[in-house]
């Protein structure tokens, strides 16, 4: 096998990972979302697979730490459906620290705990930086054209997303949002405390697309769960 072709069989295996990977969205199709807003978006991974079933709809993609966002950029930058904003969300707009793991889709606003640093070794180390926080509503100030899909993954603060998002939530059909049944953050929201408040915002707990399990003993550790508009 020489070069072109090593490159060729990179390539069209890494497509068919792809593919394999979106499938588990394929549902989604019946609810033909023009919108999709991505909080958490790191290098694009869940942008790479939802485009695979929504290929024209637009996606706001949002990565706070600026190292992670020029790859996230670099991208998508032949998609110009894809558009890629380089700061946080929270409940308001401010300046925080947020810590830059090694791992960097790791990285989060809160201080890590014990728990997670046991079981995920090559997610330990991290270095203070600077970010800026907004929130989801002051930068949707006018309606997105929906049906619109929102996925928030950031690691422990999605509470304060999501409490900066009244009117987005009131616009979302669906919400796939990462949700923890032990902290592995300090002064994280667990799953019943993000299931109870989606569910008074008129939302319904239907399932999820991906859990998380402890190396060490299987443990269900987090999940993505999915809420649909009631």
């Amino acid at each position: 096998m020489n070069i072109i072709e090593y490159i060729k069989y990179k390539l069209n295996k890494k497509e068919f990972k792809l593919k394999r990977e979106a499938k588990r969205f394929a549902w989604l199709s019946q609810y033909q979302f023009n919108t999709i807003v991505d909080v958490g978006a790191n290098e694009g991974q869940f942008a790479e697979k939802i485009l695979c079933v929504f290929p024209h709809a637009n996606i706001y993609c949002f990565e706070p730490l600026p190292p992670v966002y020029q790859k996230l950029k670099l991208s998508f930058e032949k998609r110009a459906n894809v558009h890629p904003f380089n700061f946080g969300l929270g409940a308001f707009a401010s300046e925080m620290s947020m810590q830059y793991n090694e791992y960097s889709p790791s990285s989060s606003l809160l201080e890590m705990l014990e728990l997670h640093k046991s079981n995920f070794d090559f997610a330990v180390k991290s270095v203070p930086i600077a970010i800026q926080i907004r929130t989801l509503d002051s930068f949707f100030m006018e309606p997105v054209t929906g049906p619109m899909l929102l996925k928030v993954d950031v690691q422990g603060y999605e509470m304060p997303v999501l409490q900066g998002a009244d009117s987005i939530l009131q616009q979302a059909s669906v919400i796939i949002i990462e949700t923890c049944f032990y902290p592995l953050y300090k002064d994280q929201y667990l799953f019943e405390d993000l299931y109870e408040y989606l569910v008074k915002k008129g939302f319904r707990y239907v399932g999820s697309v991906e859990q998380l399990v402890s190396p060490k003993n299987q443990q269900i550790l987090t999940a993505d769960a999915v809420f649909i508009k009631k």
